[in-house]
């Protein structure tokens, strides 16, 4: 509860006010409106979250706090001294004793106690010098994003990929971008199957990297890489010493695992329709399940090259499904959407790292 005096900042006035609590009816306060002026001040409300508007009200008086009035404050308390103050802010020793004065008169606060030979914070001091730090770092976020706008950086750029490739290179071009852009959020989503294509067309993202499976007239792309998917099964299932080729009559009765995506991810490649099946939402569910013996299915080479190697999986050919699939993996972004800086050097980070293995 608010009560007493009180140093509010108004939003969009830049002036601080000395506070003097007339009237409450509730604690919770949501939002504040100037009224009309009152025998010379501004009378203020405050509305409610509660169910029934209800208000605080406010007498209030000009000051002039600013910005460096707390920054001269800040300096002083945490170099111990107005001299060493003066020296880490390039001021003079009066100017940045006369904008204390000032300040603890437009506080109608006393914030150092002068009877100490170094400059000791009073209890009002050291109340108000933990807010000054959050004031402060709020300021300097503020004008961080100022800077940022005015250069035309994106505020936030969504990067989708599909699950199935190799996400190292692709961490390390987005690694750089935020070295490159450190005030940009980047927002990464990892989805399966064409799943970032729903990204990229429902604008949560500025650039995905998907299965290239057609051509889309409405996407700018660019070749990434190939990978290829092998059908694998465990390395001691019988099949592997009774078939060549597994019919496909024989390979319905055994489940498939399949992964799971959004929308665009309903289209499938090299599954055998009409037969049992696991479905799955990741890649290293998919693969243990098969590691178990529980069933078969198409895994990127990249992920089971040593469990190939180990003979814990062996590649398995079915009829019907090509051995081994390779499919091309492109990045694209929508060619009507211009992009922004930071979302066009992260474009051509990609652009470098074409033909990646």
């Amino acid at each position: 509860m608010i009560s007493g005096v009180d140093a509010v900042q108004f939003a969009g006035t830049g002036k601080w006010y000395r506070v003097q609590i007339t009237h409450v009816v509730s604690t919770t306060e949501k939002m504040l409106h100037k009224r009309k002026p009152v025998n010379g001040y501004f009378q203020f409300e405050i509305l409610k979250y509660a169910a029934s508007e209800t208000y605080l009200y406010f007498l209030l008086t000009h000051a002039t706090m600013t910005l460096e009035q707390l920054r001269y404050f800040k300096a002083i308390v945490e170099g111990g001294s107005l001299k060493a103050a003066a020296q880490t802010l390039h001021r003079t020793q009066p100017t940045i004793s006369a904008a204390i004065k000032k300040l603890e008169a437009d506080l109608n606060l006393q914030l150092f106690d002068r009877d100490q030979y170094r400059s000791t914070l009073t209890a009002d001091g050291k109340a108000l010098y933990e807010q000054s730090k959050y004031v402060l770092a709020e300021a300097h976020s503020f004008e961080s994003l100022a800077k940022q706008l005015v250069a035309g950086e994106e505020l936030e750029v969504g990067i989708a990929f599909t699950s199935a490739i190799p996400v190292g290179p692709i961490l390390s071009a987005i690694r750089q971008c935020k070295i490159e852009y450190p005030k940009t959020r980047l927002e990464v989503y990892s989805e399966n199957g064409l799943g970032p294509l729903d990204l990229l067309k429902g604008g949560q993202v500025s650039i995905a990297i998907i299965p290239w499976t057609e051509t889309y007239d409405q996407l700018e792309s660019i070749h990434l890489m190939n990978m290829k998917f092998i059908s694998v099964i465990a390395g001691d299932s019988p099949l592997l010493t009774q078939y060549d080729e597994v019919p496909r009559q024989i390979m319905l009765r055994h489940p498939q695992v399949i992964i799971s995506g959004r929308k665009s991810s309903t289209k499938t490649y090299g599954v055998l329709e009409g037969g049992d099946q696991w479905r799955v939402n990741d890649f290293p569910t998919k693969k243990e399940i098969i590691l178990q013996g529980m069933g078969w299915g198409t895994l990127p080479e990249h992920m089971i090259e040593a469990e190939l190697e180990q003979g814990l999986l062996s590649p398995i050919a079915v009829e019907g499904i090509p051995k081994p699939q390779e499919l091309e993996v492109r990045v694209a972004r929508q060619a009507s959407n211009p992009m922004g800086p930071v979302a066009s050097y992260l474009w051509q980070l990609f652009l470098n790292l074409q033909g990646f293995h």
